[in-house]
């Protein structure tokens, strides 16, 4: 893909193959097909298919389309969206006729990925944590200390100070018959 990108939009933005363009658009398809995506409405010249849940889809279209408007309207030769209807966190993703394969390929082996994303869940809208399946991760323990470490610790602690008897003023009055005893002769 680098090269290409290099070579200019004429071989990155280049059509599929005029032999046979609806097989090689296969090869992006066939990972949904393999991770349990239907197909969904069948209608003339569009192929649907749709997570189980419904909360993702990809649309293909086969035939001819108008380059120009493919690149500005939806009425693209692929349609991915995703996220629940009607909702501001529904998602959306077009590719052209000169879309290469192999990024779309690389977009829907993504999108269907099933491994799990690290999400913050206060920062998922509350409309999708409805629908996702949240596994709260809690970090590993510490791990335990080795006799090294505990050496290499030891050696940088500095000395403890030493407990001294140091003298000290007192505010408290002693009794009288204390006072009595230690009274020395009067001047």
């Amino acid at each position: 893909m680098a090269q290409a990108y290099q070579d200019g939009p004429d071989h990155y933005l280049a059509p599929p193959d005029p032999t046979d363009p609806e097989l090689a658009a296969f090869a992006a398809v066939a990972p949904l097909i393999n991770r349990g995506w239907k197909t969904q409405h069948p209608r003339w010249d569009v192929l649907e298919l749709q997570t189980p849940d419904g909360m993702a889809g990809l649309e293909y279209t086969t035939g001819r389309l108008d380059p120009e408007k493919e690149l500005t309207t939806l009425q693209a030769r692929w349609y991915m969206w995703g996220g629940p209807k009607n909702s501001y966190s529904r998602w959306y993703a077009t590719a052209s006729t000169n879309t290469p394969v192999p990024l779309v390929k690389a977009i829907t082996l993504s999108v269907s990925d099933p491994a799990p994303l690290p999400r913050w869940k206060d920062s998922m809208l509350r409309s999708l944590r409805e629908h996702a399946q949240l596994t709260p991760v809690t970090p590993p323990p510490p791990p335990v200390p080795t006799p090294l470490d505990v050496q290499r610790l030891a050696a940088r602690r500095p000395p403890a100070l030493t407990a001294r008897s140091v003298p000290r003023w007192t505010t408290t009055t002693l009794p009288p018959a204390v006072l009595a005893g230690r009274s020395g002769p009067r001047r």
